[in-house]
């Protein structure tokens, strides 16, 4: 299949869309002055009826906050409709008058985030002095909106166990998330996210997309760490309200193919309350792991909030309408380790190597017949003589002993600045010759969380909040090397202010800035910050970084030790401003919301390292080759190949010398023109009747893909004047020009005034545009049956504009004509002139691009520049039924067909070849579709697709009478094609990447069956329990106990059965072929089409055999193997994590939890995925790790004051 139709269906259209255009238009222009919102305020409507069920227009209706008392008034129109929006989620009463009626309360009923509350009330003729209270009879029951959600509340939040307090957890506990993550970023260690190392940590995909397609929202504000697409900032768990997973929503909403996670934070109410905690746990409370033995560790949560009314005394009283909140918390958590390091004796220091051989002639040197030249460096050369004479030469040190006046002053006084007084140690089981040292330093991490909030009502018209949160996280750990240490910070903030105003009755509006900031800054660096003085790297090597840095430069010694300064800070790695507004008017039974944004986003980090390597080669032994006579003077004259593999040198004997064999300099400055996504929306639920409400809206989305580089970076590593490969035409695109290298002298430069042919310059200075169709229809319907069920389904579009577009915007920096790292390979080899490590520079420029972009596989992850940003069509159907006052059960059918899906991989690959010994030997028969170039890397395109279909159930009981709990359940498949995600990283490629669709199968985070509940109970024990001992004394010891879990159970995860290498010969550079399906997996024994196979003894899915190896072969040379993609699945899982709070209540208000918490807690075992490479015999098949976040049963216990 040619690139070029790959390109056409990549690029294919949905005719729907151009039919809709002019109607789409048209309502655009209605909210086009209105700038996104998203929004995790909630609204409460309904309608007031007479005796004989008219309507009655006029009714004065009042909704009070029962914690602030704030009250918003309204008055029923025409249609005796009422409405609410923009009210924050909480616990509310209704009051209702009209002359002639009396007045109806509706008793307290809560509101969740993001929910459309219907309450229909009928009021009875009499007095308006006469009061009658009612119960919020179908409060619960969604009959306003078709979307899809589960609201987790603030008794769930604050109670469930929680490994290490991070709100993500409890994701998984709603229908349609998998807690399975195949994308990057998803472990809690990574460093790009604020999380605690050994705590959990979920990335999850929602309804069948990718991990990454998912929008964070705080109090309605984006809260998105742009690079990986997880949050920001985590809110502390004791300030969440409540937050709701929303998806297939309606057109307030987009930006992401799978949800929005909707997470409000409390505010003061008119009492003062808070509360103070510690969290306490270590690996002595833990049970022993199941595989290896973890390091032992030590993590301690601690931090306290405190929220009220704002009362300055005699001067100011805030009750009912100024509040606040703050809080703080602290993470400390060590972690014992060591690392493994060579370093040098005292005889080498000396320049006695004789013990690289253990026997030597009467010359001094190896003999012929030496038998430990054949299993190490034997022999040492001289490579500071004869180096540059007509016939190069290097003599053999003799004895192996290098003289002293040949040992390099700066590399002595390196060693003896970072290995002081180390001294070589036995390392149990390790032999000496391969480590001789230990680094035990412990690894540290402290996080630091804040927020504060702000809420100020004035009147009952406008509504005003601001809130600050941050977090510092700061990770300390021993490098590779002694008195080198790795620093990791990552400072990060979001803070936003709102204004609600009510213009009357039926119309207001609400407005919003918001600001997200994500840095993260790794520096690795030597206790001595002037040791690159004491090494004498004056020169290019170690100074001239972007920013002013000087760097003391990796040094690698093969076989012996590694390790240099890093400074590489990305102050913005994610940095966003946000405007939104929004205006709801309603009309008669139409309920209008018009509304949009604009997030600016922008990305600017530095890259600042360089290596210099010592392989040997310097004393190694040049220029001789089996059965002739060698070059060196005393080397054997029929050398055999194992002699000359033996004496390659010695690493540490050429950094002694100051004899290097390769250099690179990273030095970039990554900036990107401020980009950002625009979205307007206009929204209309109709109330037909009062039972059937239909939702109708339009949005429309564009991604303004920001240009990589700027102005600024001009002329530097990293400047917009790079390059990308267009693969539908076979032409390389450059950005911007660079002036000639002959006027520049170094990267970019163009190293001819003559662009090469297929090679042409971008329109506009900008490679990636990103498309202008994503117009988004939304339908849906709620039928409301009676006060306890509803009926509600719908469809709608939706465009992901978030998922790595910053990330892929920066990918192809450093390509041609830039060089992206300064590199020098084969330094100091015979003839060449003498390059030092500390300044190799000097001797070398390395640092001019090739003639042209097309001679070798660039190292930078290309990205098509026809790329257009995927779309979902989604729908759903399903009931709603309440039972009782406080339980609600939802059964919902839930799909999505999903389009334009990024697949990466590598391209201009060419067809198999049964023939060919090797692709690089198929000359130009190579089948690639434009053979003047060679394969790329990680080329990204928008060619895939993927379906998810799912039955989606779930009981949810709101607390009340001491118990609430959540049960969920999921049913689902999701297919994709090829990989899961970007960048060929994310579950894999293609096997044919000109045939995506041969590569369908199971996504990776696929989990065909999820059990997710969970339950807080306070057993009815104690005072004003079901269970009273009639005693003071008796009830406060057997009361106030309180008992939670999280249990969870699900299918095993897909994964694949590969084979490595270049089998089919197409010149395709990844993993990329899967292996041939010769029998049944899951059968154990011999296999008849693979009869030379011994399979092991015993069943299968067990951890020596989860499957029969024997069922699977390496593929034919020249062919694709045919074993389907992830069609194998691992262990099963299920787990139970508990809590046991005891509550010891001190004077009214006030009182003491303890708490005991175990995760796993009947430590059950749950295997990783197994070896599944056919060509790693004899591990083939067998699982030596255990499943991604399951670590055995681990304790934690707490205290915390409660007022």
């Amino acid at each position: 299949m040619p690139m070029q139709a790959i390109a056409a269906l990549s690029r294919r259209t949905s005719p729907r869309k151009r039919l809709l255009a002019a109607f789409c238009g048209a309502i655009l222009l209605i909210s086009a002055a209105l700038a996104r919102a998203q929004s995790s305020s909630s609204s409460v409507n309904g309608n007031v009826t007479d005796p004989t069920g008219a309507s009655l227009p006029g009714a004065r209706v009042v909704l009070r906050n029962v914690e602030t008392n704030v009250l918003r008034e309204s008055v029923t129109n025409d249609s005796g409709a009422y409405v609410f929006t923009a009210i924050p989620p909480a616990r509310y009463t209704l009051t209702f008058t009209a002359a002639s009626f009396q007045t109806q309360t509706v008793a307290a009923f809560d509101v969740g985030v993001a929910q459309a509350v219907t309450i229909n009330t009928e009021l009875r003729t009499g007095s308006v002095t006469d009061t009658i209270t009612v119960e919020a009879t179908g409060a619960q029951v969604e009959s306003s909106t078709a979307q899809l959600g589960t609201v987790i509340d603030e008794k769930a939040v604050n109670n469930l166990p929680l490994n290490g307090r991070n709100f993500t957890q409890l994701l998984t506990l709603t229908p349609g998330v998998t807690p399975v993550s195949t994308g990057q970023n998803n472990s809690a260690s990574n460093t790009a996210v604020t999380a605690v190392g050994t705590t959990s940590y979920s990335f999850p995909s929602i309804n069948g997309a990718g991990n990454r397609s998912t929008i964070y929202l705080v109090d309605g504000m984006n809260d998105n760490q742009a690079w990986y697409n997880t949050y920001a900032v985590p809110p502390i768990i004791d300030t969440i309200q409540e937050f709701k997973i929303n998806s297939h929503n309606d057109a307030v909403y987009g930006g992401s193919l799978g949800g929005v996670v909707n997470i409000v934070t409390k505010s003061g109410t008119n009492s003062l309350h808070g509360s103070a905690w510690e969290f306490i746990r270590n690996n002595s409370f833990d049970a022993k792991p199941y595989i290896s033995a973890p390091p032992s560790y030590h993590l301690n949560t601690f931090g306290g909030q405190v929220g009220g009314p704002i009362r300055i005394p005699w001067l100011y009283d805030g009750r009912d309408k100024t509040f606040f909140l703050v809080g703080m918390e602290g993470t400390l958590y060590s972690k014992a380790g060591s690392t493994n390091i060579l370093i040098p004796t005292q005889a080498q220091l000396n320049g006695d190597f004789s013990s690289a051989s253990t026997g030597v002639n009467k010359g001094g040197t190896c003999s012929a017949s030496d038998t430990q030249a054949q299993v190490s460096p034997c022999q040492l050369y001289d490579p500071t003589v004869g180096n540059n004479a007509p016939v190069p030469y290097r003599p053999a040190f003799l004895g192996n002993q290098i003289p002293a006046a040949k040992m390099n002053g700066y590399s002595l006084a390196f060693v003896k600045a970072v290995f002081g007084n180390a001294t070589p140690i036995v390392i149990p089981g390790i032999a000496p010759t391969q480590y001789n040292y230990q680094i035990t330093e412990p690894t540290r991490q402290k996080v630091y969380n804040y927020t504060g909030r702000i809420d100020q009502h004035l009147g009952t018209k406008d509504f005003i909040f601001f809130r600050y949160s941050g977090i510092q996280w700061n990770q300390e750990s021993p490098s590779t090397l002694p008195t080198l240490f790795t620093s990791t910070d990552i400072p990060a903030e979001q803070y936003g202010a709102s204004w609600m105003h009510v213009f009357s009755p039926a119309t207001s509006m609400q407005v919003q800035y918001g600001r997200t900031h994500v840095g993260n800054t790794t520096v690795t660096q030597f206790n001595d910050r002037n040791l690159w003085k004491t090494y004498g790297c004056s020169g290019d090597m170690c100074n001239s970084f972007v920013g002013g840095a000087t760097l003391l430069v990796t040094q690698t010694v093969t076989n012996g030790f590694s390790g240099g300064e890093v400074n590489s800070p990305s102050k913005n790695l994610s940095s966003i401003h946000e405007w939104l507004g929004s205006v709801m008017h309603t009309m008669g039974n139409h309920q209008l919301q018009a509304g949009g944004g604009w997030d600016q986003v922008n990305y600017t980090a530095q890259l600042r390292q360089g290596t210099v390597t010592f392989t040997g080669a310097s004393t190694g032994n040049f220029g001789n080759t089996p059965g002739k006579p060698g070059a060196n003077p005393g080397s054997p004259v029929n050398i055999t190949s194992a002699q000359i593999a033996a004496q390659s040198g010695f690493g540490l004997a050429d950094f002694l010398l100051d004899y290097p064999n390769s250099e690179n300099k990273r030095n970039v400055f990554l900036t990107e023109r401020p980009g950002g996504i625009a979205n307007i929306y206009l929204q209309d639920s109709w109330k037909i009747t009062h039972t059937f409400t239909l939702n109708i809206g339009v949005r429309y989305d564009r991604s303004v893909i920001p240009a990589f580089g700027t102005d600024e970076s001009i002329g530097l590593q990293g400047s917009p004047e790079t390059g990308d490969f267009d693969f539908n035409t076979g032409d390389y695109i450059i950005q911007k020009l660079p002036p000639l290298c002959s006027d520049r002298k170094h990267a970019p430069c163009l190293p001819s005034a003559t662009l090469p042919a297929h090679v042409r310059v971008a329109a506009g200075g900008k490679i990636l545009h990103g498309s202008k169709d994503n117009i988004s229809p939304r339908i849906g319907f709620a039928f409301r049956v009676n006060d306890k069920m509803s009926i509600r389904g719908g469809f709608g579009m939706t465009y992901d504009n978030w998922a790595a577009i910053i990330q892929m915007t920066q990918n192809y920096q450093g390509s041609w004509p830039d060089t992206g790292t300064l590199q020098i390979n084969g330094t100091n080899t015979p003839g060449t002139v003498y390059t030092s490590a500390q300044d190799p520079f000097a001797a070398n420029s390395g640092n001019l691009p090739a003639a042209t972009p097309f001679g070798s596989s660039n190292v930078n992850y290309m990205v098509d520049p026809q790329w257009e940003n995927p779309y979902s069509e989604q729908y759903n159907f399903g009931i709603e039924q309440q039972f009782g006052a406080h339980t609600v059960f939802s059964l919902n059918y839930v799909g999505s067909s999903s389009h334009r899906l990024d697949i990466g991989g590598y391209y201009n690959t060419g067809t198999p070849c049964s023939t060919c010994i090797s692709f690089s030997a198929r000359g130009t028969n190579t089948g690639q579709p434009f053979p003047y170039t060679v394969p790329q890397k990680s080329w990204d395109h928008s060619g895939a697709n993927a379906s998810y279909n799912a039955l989606q159930a779930s009981f949810l009981r709101h607390f009340s009478n001491g118990l609430g709990y959540t049960v969920a359940y999921t049913w689902s498949k999701t297919l994709n094609e090829g990989s899961d995600g970007y960048f060929g990283v994310e579950n894999g490629v293609p096997e044919d990447p000109y045939n995506p669709r041969g590569s369908r199968g199971p996504a990776g985070f696929n989990i065909p069956q999820i059990l997710a509940a969970n339950v807080v109970y306070e057993l009815p024990f104690g005072k004003n329990k079901r269970f009273s001992t009639g005693n003071t004394i008796g009830d406060y010891v057997v009361g106030n106990w309180q008992v939670n879990a999280i249990i969870s159970a699900r299918s095993g995860q897909n994964f694949n059965v590969t084979a490595a290498g270049d089998i089919a010969n197409t010149g395709n550079g990844a993993t990329y072929e899967r292996a041939d399906l010769v029998g049944d997996p899951y059968k154990p024994g011999p296999v008849d089409s693979n009869p030379l196979c011994s399979p092991p003894a015993g069943p299968t899915r067990t951890r020596a055999q989860w499957f029969n190896p024997c069922a699977f072969k390496t593929p034919a040379i020249g062919t694709l193997g045919n074993a389907p993609r992830n069609f194998l699945q691992g262990q099963e899982s299920w787990g139970l994590d508990t809590s046991i709070h005891r509550i010891f209540p001190i004077h009214e208000n006030l009182s003491f939890k303890l708490d005991a918490e175990a995760f796993n807690v009947l430590n059950h075992p749950v295997l990783g995925t197994p070896a599944a490479t056919v060509t790693t015999q004899p591990t083939f098949g067998t699982i030596s790790s255990v499943a991604f976040g399951n670590a055995q049963r681990i304790l934690q216990f707490a205290g915390k004051f409660q007022f």
